[in-house]
Parts: C-alpha cells; structure tokens; sequence
C-alpha cells in the first residue's frame, strides 16, 4: 500500500471555459497526486453532485473543479475552509473559444461568457484563494501552487509543468468582436478578484422594438410596443443600478413610457414621461440573487405616439457599494 506523503487533501479548482482553465484543472490534480498519493478528480457544477462523488473519497485527496458553478455550490466554495484555486483569462480568448467550441453567434458567446465569470465571482471571496493568470509560465504555476497548498514545502516538480495548449484564433466577426470582447473585459476582472466599477452592455446586444439598426433612430409615432429590450446577459449576485442613456427630438405631444427589468421576475419598474427633446438617462436598481438568470432590461411606449424620434446611446450598470460604517 502506497504511504501518503502529505496529509488528505480537499482542493477547490475553478476557472473560466478556456483551454487554459482545462489545463489546469488537470496541472492540479497531477500536482497534489504528485505529493499527496491518490487523488480523485470530480468535475461538477453542483454541489448535491459535488457530495454524491465525494462519497468515493474514502478519506483520500479530492480535487474538485467547476467552470460553471451553481449559486450553491459557489456559495459552498466561498465559504468553506477549502484551498480555492482560479485560473483567469483574457477576455478575447475567452470569447473566441466559447463562440468557436460551441457553435455560437457572437451576442450568445459573449451572454454564456457573462454567465461563466458571473457565476465564478463567489469563489474569489473564499479566504484562502490563489488566482492564477494566463500569461503565467508553467514552471512559475506549478511553484505558486506548491507553495500555497503546501507552504512549507520546496520545489522539485517542476517535471510537472507541461505547456497549456495554445489558444485558438480570433473569430471573424468583425466590430462585432471588439464589441463583444470590450464588454467582457469588466467580467474577465471578477475572475481576477477584481470589483469593477461599471460594466457597458453593447447595445448591439439589445433588440429594437422595429428591428433595424440601433445607428437608425426609431420613430415613435404609431402603438404601444416595445422600444428595447436585452441583452440577457449575467451579473455576479449583489445590488446593481442600470443606467439607459438616449437622445430624443420632437416629442412636443407628449410620450408616455414604462421600464423594468427581469432576472426570472420582474425585479424592479417604473413609468415616465418622456421629454420632448435632448439627451437624458434614467436609473434602475435592482437585486441579483442568482447569476444563472439573464437580466432584461425592458422600455416600452405606454400608450400611442403621434410624433418624435429616439436614439438608444448607452446602456451601463455599476454595483452599488454599501456606505461604510462611521
């Protein structure tokens, strides 16, 4: 029977779905079998699955990996007293890989990219966590994994470092892309414990009440109906303010409008009148309690419009921070 060299072992490993993440999710697992003997590897997003494998531990190592955690088990990993690893990337690659390995059209890569770093954001508040980056050299990997799972530890397996596959090429989508990669740039940071400030929602990720291009203005006479609404992308769990910036002209008779939003329910609403002319923004703030559930933001004409013209500019949300205690 093989001696243990190190004390059973639980290791939480997490990481965005790009190949770099795959690597090393299984760089871990070769690591604490290296030094601490069998290892069983549970590849999960859920944590009544996570606890049905455990049950094959029998008390050896486990190391658990997720790229797209539940709202439960995130909350598990953030607080349990478990060694969290995350392995970050860049938010390009990320894009090109999620549209080319799963077939998809820019605006649903960038939403399930939204989704995957949203539901990630937990686990970097876990207090023992290591972020590992992409640009990393393998050798420095496998010496900063060492050393936070086993401080006392020296090197000496280095043997370990194999190269991560290299990173496909960029998709050929055009503006679209730099869009696309822009907006996720804000959630490639949550993965490196990074807060931002504010994130920008393409409008290119909304759909338009007449369904030309948001370049167009959109004319307001005629029905009720939609304006806007999308872009079911994701957000970490917490207190978010939207903010819809337009321009508008012309609506001297007067345009009455209602908005909300929807993560699985509607979540918040209101209804104003909008101005005859210039450029306005109204806010919306609202709760995320799970990040599996796309948000919608939703403007509609309450009543008919003889007249005006309004232009979509931006669409931003910021988290809303708490005021510090005095």
């Amino acid at each position: 029977m093989r001696r243990r060299a190190e004390p059973a072992l639980a290791v939480a490993v997490l990481g965005v779905s790009t190949p770099f993440a795959y690597w090393g999710f299984h760089l871990v697992r070769a690591i604490v079998e290296a030094v601490a003997g069998p290892t069983l590897a549970l590849h999960t997003t859920g944590l009544a699955e996570l606890r049905a494998g455990s049950a094959r531990r029998d008390g050896g190592n486990v190391v658990m990996s997720s790229d797209l955690p539940d709202a439960e088990l995130a909350r598990f990993v953030s607080g349990a007293d478990l060694p969290v690893i995350v392995f970050s990337d860049d938010a390009g690659l990320m894009f090109d890989w999620t549209m080319q390995s799963r077939g998809l059209g820019a605006q649903d890569a960038a939403r399930l990219c939204s989704r995957v770093c949203s539901s990630l954001s937990p686990a970097l508040e876990a207090r023992r966590r290591l972020v590992v980056a992409p640009l990393a050299a393998p050798a420095e990997v496998v010496s900063a994994i060492l050393a936070f799972l086993w401080p006392r530890r020296s090197g000496g397996l280095e043997s370990l470092a194999f190269e991560p596959p290299a990173p496909c090429g960029p998709v050929a989508c055009g503006l679209l892309r730099t869009e696309m990669t822009a907006a996720l740039a804000a959630y490639a940071d949550l993965t490196l414990g990074r807060k931002p400030d504010e994130i920008v929602w393409p409008l290119s990720l909304f759909t338009r009440g007449d369904g030309r291009s948001w370049r167009a203005p959109f004319d307001l006479a005629g029905p009720a109906r939609a304006l806007l609404y999308g872009p079911y992308m994701h957000l970490p769990v917490g207190d978010w303010t939207a903010r819809v910036e337009f321009e508008i002209a012309g609506a001297l008779s007067g345009v009455e409008a209602t908005t909300d939003v929807r993560t699985h329910e509607v979540v918040t609403q209101k209804a104003f009148a909008l101005p005859a002319k210039g450029v306005f923004a109204y806010d919306l703030s609202f709760a995320v309690r799970d990040p599996h559930h796309p948000v919608e933001i939703r403007l509609f004409l309450r009543k008919a419009a003889i007249e005006g013209v309004f232009l979509a500019r931006s669409v931003k949300l910021r988290p809303q921070r708490r005021a510090a205690a005095l």
